[in-house]
């Protein structure tokens, strides 16, 4: 005598996907920068911004954004499970288990792999290097590899990184890492 279940999910468990696990891990991560920048001292002294004024106002905006995020992909995951049926949810579960491993995609595991790379290359090998390569594999992972467009990704690479140093070295005056520098 089998016992099968009333419903093909009934044995499954209901999860998160990586809509919610993705800016949740990076809430966290946030959250210790967001301590760190604490550390630096009080973001305005005298009536003036100090050195941890940014990014103690970057950590709160990004907190707040992770957590709009994070709340949307509940929402999401509560109305996709009340307004689908069945069959739905079984061709649904049998596409998306081709694209994800462990409730995330292959685009968000390589967005978390390729910052974490991007964060430890930063002070090794400076700010021009890190930040050129890593917006450059950005657009390569989402703009459809290295040979759609090759030119456009370099244009654009070279542009926020060199926006980026205007707005950091320039603007702010914040001391970027260079690898001649190093």
């Amino acid at each position: 005598m089998s016992l099968k279940p009333s419903s093909p999910h009934s044995s499954r468990r209901a999860g998160l996907s990586g809509e919610f696990y993705v800016p949740a891990a990076l809430a966290i991560i946030t959250l210790i920068y967001l301590i760190s920048a604490i550390q630096l001292g009080p973001p305005m002294k005298a009536g003036n911004m100090t050195a941890s004024f940014f990014p103690i106002a970057t950590a709160i905006i990004m907190l707040i954004a992770l957590s709009c995020a994070m709340v949307h992909a509940l929402r999401g995951k509560a109305r996709a499970s009340a307004e689908s049926s069945p069959a739905d949810a079984e061709s649904h579960d049998e596409i998306a288990s081709g694209r994800q491993y462990a409730g995330l995609s292959l685009g968000a595991i390589g967005v978390v792999v390729l910052t974490a790379g991007y964060l430890l290359a930063f002070d090794l090998i400076g700010y021009f290097v890190a930040t050129f390569v890593y917006v450059l594999l950005l657009c390569c992972l989402f703009g459809g590899g290295f040979r759609d467009k090759w030119l456009t990704k370099l244009i654009a690479a070279v542009a926020i990184t060199l926006a980026g140093y205007l707005l950091f070295e320039v603007v702010f005056q914040v001391r970027l890492p260079t690898l001649w520098s190093q």
